[in-house]
C-alpha cells in the first residue's frame, strides 16, 4: 500500500495541490496522510480518489481546545503507525513503544531516522520553496508483506533521502 505523506502546507494549496496529482499519478498512492499546519487544507481533495486522513498542528483552535485528537494511529497490514504534528510536545513513552512507524512534522525539515525498529519519519514542509532553511519536500511510504520503503522527496520529485526496511516480529531494520 503506498502513502502520501505532507505536512505544514500553511495554506499552500499550489504546492499541496501539485504533490498529491504526482503521488496518485506516479506513484498510485490510495491514502493521504497530512500532518498539520494546516488542518483545513485537504478539503477540496476530497475529490481525488483517495482517503484523507490527518491531525491538527499545534496552533490550530481545535488541538488548543482538545476537541481534536493530536494523535491518530493507522493499523496498515500489521503496521503501527503513528500520525502526530509535534513529535516531542505530543508522543508519550507508551505511543512510542506500541508504534513501528511515527510521521510527524513542525520543524518543516525532512528527515528519516531507525532506532531500535522504530521508523521516525518527517516529510518536511509545502509551505513555501525554502522555509525556516528547508526547502520543499514531502514523502512517500510504502507498506508490503515484507518490506517497508520510506522516500522523501524534493518539488522537481526527485528522491533527496529513503530507507528501505524489512519488516520482522521485533521491529523495522535495514534490509
Amino acid at each position: 500500500m503506498k502513502i502520501g505523506i505532507v505536512s505544514d502546507t500553511h495554506r499552500n494549496k499550489e504546492y499541496l495541490h501539485l504533490v498529491v496529482n504526482w503521488l496518485i499519478s506516479k506513484k498510485h498512492i490510495t491514502q493521504l496522510y497530512h500532518l498539520g499546519d494546516d488542518y483545513e487544507d485537504v478539503i477540496d481533495l476530497a475529490d481525488k480518489g483517495i482517503e484523507l486522513v490527518q491531525v491538527p498542528g499545534i496552533y490550530h483552535k481545535n488541538y488548543l481546545d482538545g476537541s481534536l485528537k493530536k494523535t491518530h494511529i493507522e493499523h496498515i497490514m500489521g503496521l503501527r503507525i503513528l500520525l502526530v504534528h509535534s513529535f516531542d510536545k505530543d508522543v508519550d513513552a507508551n505511543e512510542r513503544t506500541m508504534s513501528d512507524v511515527i510521521l510527524f512534522g513542525h520543524t518543516h525539515k525532512a528527515e528519516l531516522k531507525l532506532i531500535d525498529g522504530l521508523l521516525l519519519m518527517n516529510p518536511g514542509h509545502l509551505k513555501s520553496t525554502i522555509d525556516k532553511h528547508e526547502k520543499a519536500s514531502f514523502g512517500l511510504l510504502d507498506v508490503q508483506d515484507q518490506n517497508v520503503s520510506a522516500n522523501i522527496f524534493n518539488l522537481d520529485f526527485e528522491k533527496i533521502m529513503g530507507v528501505e526496511l524489512t519488516r520482522t516480529q521485533s521491529g523495522l531494520f535495514k534490509s
